[in-house]
């Protein structure tokens, strides 16, 4: 016996609703490899200025973080659609890092490097701040500050919450992604 067909008619307003919606949904499918989150195997790469996009290889961070977005190397798409992805690249003295940095840390001699969201824990601001003698990460939206030494751990608040750390590898010259994020990236739900 045959399903009944008639159950599954659709009248002109729903038919309308429904193809328009399909042109609603090509151009969020569109952007979204740029929005995605960081990827296994992406590589790390110049977030601004005129090195926008490309590699970002050991000796380009030196006292100052550098700023990155990962990229996917298949496709050349750099993940730039969401500032959860902007990232934080430190270079830090391999003996100052706790046994949790030391797990997400890179050996690249002279030290080590860290990856850091760069997504404040207290209401998403980018953290581009620099404090060059305490080694700290500065959020300039509301002051909060983040010992990368110790896996970004909160020592000026409002945040109450460290820094997602990233997991990377030094693979050919470059940095590239290996998993996930430590945390959750930027503040917590309310």
């Amino acid at each position: 016996m045959l399903p009944d067909f008639r159950a599954w008619t659709m009248n002109r307003r729903q038919l309308v609703a429904a193809t328009g919606s399909l042109v609603l949904i090509r151009p969020v499918t569109a952007a979204k490899p740029r929005r995605a989150k960081p990827q296994p195997g992406d590589v790390l790469v110049h977030a601004f200025g005129d090195r926008a996009g490309v590699d970002i290889a050991p000796d380009d961070i030196d006292t100052e973080p550098v700023s990155a977005f990962p990229k996917e190397p298949g496709s050349g798409v750099v993940r730039d659609g969401s500032l959860h992805n902007q990232l934080a690249m430190v270079r830090i003295d391999s003996d100052r890092l706790s046994p949790k940095a030391r797990r997400y840390a890179v050996d690249a001699p002279p030290g080590s490097i860290l990856v850091f969201s760069a997504a404040c824990t207290h209401t998403g601001c980018e953290v581009n701040g620099w404090r060059p003698e305490s080694r700290h990460l500065v959020c300039p939206c509301h002051g909060s500050e983040f010992d990368v030494a110790d896996a970004a751990r909160v020592v000026n608040g409002p945040a109450s919450k460290p820094l997602a750390m990233l997991r990377v590898e030094l693979a050919a010259g470059v940095f590239k992604v290996t998993g996930g994020f430590s945390r959750r990236v930027g503040p917590e739900p309310p």
